[in-house]
């Protein structure tokens, strides 16, 4: 349980900082950073996960061994893929926080590590904030989140402005704590 909660902590702290990114930005552009090779080795936390979960950015799955924790409190329902260890992106965090089980809330992506010019690497949506867009589908116990977010700015051009990246997540909750 402490675990969940420290990875539920973990995906609030990537989100408010990923909404904090797509709140100062301009959405002008329409590319983003790499996101990784088109192969995915995702796999689900034997505890809470299911087996199918798996995360997109431009098309280009994010090769991770994910663990997936979903969580519930009240109306709203927190989604996380977790590879603490991830080559590329470090530490790397996916999460979705879905209110009412209908509305996303927020997208986090998050790597420590993987952005341009040696930056962390982020993508994120935020509900009402400019740019960007998600939406959820839901089927049985398995959550995908599709949509457009704002990236970090390449710091190599930074009056470019932050970056649109497309995105596709699928949470394969075998267990919602909570719910």
């Amino acid at each position: 349980m402490n675990a969940t909660i420290f990875r539920l902590g973990a995906v609030a702290l990537a989100a408010s900082a990923t909404l904090l990114l797509s709140a100062c930005g301009d959405d002008t552009s329409t590319t983003a950073a790499p996101a990784g090779p088109n192969t995915s080795t995702a796999a689900g936390d034997t505890a809470t996960g299911g087996g199918a979960s798996a995360a997109t950015v431009d098309g280009k799955a994010l090769e991770a061994n994910f663990e997936t924790t979903c969580a519930k409190q009240g109306n709203t329902l927190a989604l996380a893929l977790t590879d603490t260890a991830n080559v590329r992106y470090g530490q790397l965090s996916v999460s979705a926080s879905i209110v009412d089980d209908t509305t996303v809330q927020a997208v986090a992506i998050a790597g420590s590590q993987g952005g341009s010019n040696g930056m962390p690497y982020a993508v994120g949506y935020g509900n009402g904030q400019p740019g960007g867009s998600a939406r959820l589908t839901k089927d049985g116990d398995t959550y995908t989140v599709t949509g457009k977010g704002i990236g970090a700015p390449d710091m190599a051009d930074p009056l470019a402005g932050p970056a649109e990246a497309a995105f596709e997540i699928t949470f394969a909750c075998s267990t919602v704590v909570g719910g």
